[in-house]
């Protein structure tokens, strides 16, 4: 069972974010560590992911106007490919339905695989860049 709960430590959730991303970090040369991670996310809504009560990720958004930014999920390696992503995903639908919002957005590095996850469950990508694909999914 899959739980979305508000985030209990935020430097925690900064350290697991970073450990998860470094490849990414390394690859596209961004200059990041914890504490930036850290000031990155504490202003945004974080909250923990657990599968049957185990920690297995983080989860980010922000809200602006009818738009809900997803900002960040990072789910564990040993995690990964379990249908966890697309719960989470359905989660987020279900907040944005509850706050009446139409839309929610965000990028992804053009190299993760995430952006697989993102296109099956809907999100089109709106624009892209030299990194990112910049994502959206209408909320009905």
């Amino acid at each position: 069972m899959l739980e979305i709960v508000d985030t209990k430590d935020l430097k925690s959730a900064a350290q697991f974010t970073f450990d998860n991303m470094k490849q990414y970090y390394e690859m596209y040369e961004v200059d990041w560590g914890v504490e930036d991670v850290y000031q990155a996310s504490k202003d945004l809504s974080n909250f923990d992911i657990l599968a049957n009560g185990q920690y297995i990720g983080v989860l980010r958004l922000s809200f602006e106007g009818e738009r809900c930014q997803l900002r960040d999920i990072q789910v564990g390696a040993d995690h990964q490919s379990k249908g966890y992503g697309a719960q989470v995903i359905s989660t987020v639908k279900k907040i944005a339905l509850q706050r009446n919002l139409k839309f929610i957005e965000l990028k992804v590095f053009q190299r993760s695989p995430a952006h697989k996850l993102y296109s099956r469950i809907g999100f089109t990508i709106d624009s892209e860049d030299e990194r990112f694909y910049y994502m959206s999914l209408p909320v009905s």
